[in-house]
């Protein structure tokens, strides 16, 4: 098939596509990086905030995570 014989409705059609994919993977990233620093600052928030209001400490010593991480943790 021919370049001149492929008609304009296709190639609008195509080129569209393509547009909204660009602006689509543009939304998602923006959208990652937006995810990232947001939940840093949750983060944060919690421990300088919602901790220390309701005085929970976050040096509890827990006996099962202690023995989890004896023997390895994530490493089984």
């Amino acid at each position: 098939m021919n370049a001149d014989k492929i008609p304009f409705a296709v190639i609008s059609f195509l080129a569209v596509q393509l547009a909204g994919a660009v602006w689509w993977g543009a939304q998602i990233t923006s959208t990652a990086n937006f995810a990232a620093e947001t939940s840093v600052e949750n983060r944060r928030y919690i421990s300088e905030v919602v901790i220390p209001s309701y005085e929970i400490s976050d040096n509890w010593d827990n006996p099962h995570y202690n023995n989890w991480l004896t023997s390895g943790g994530w490493k089984d």
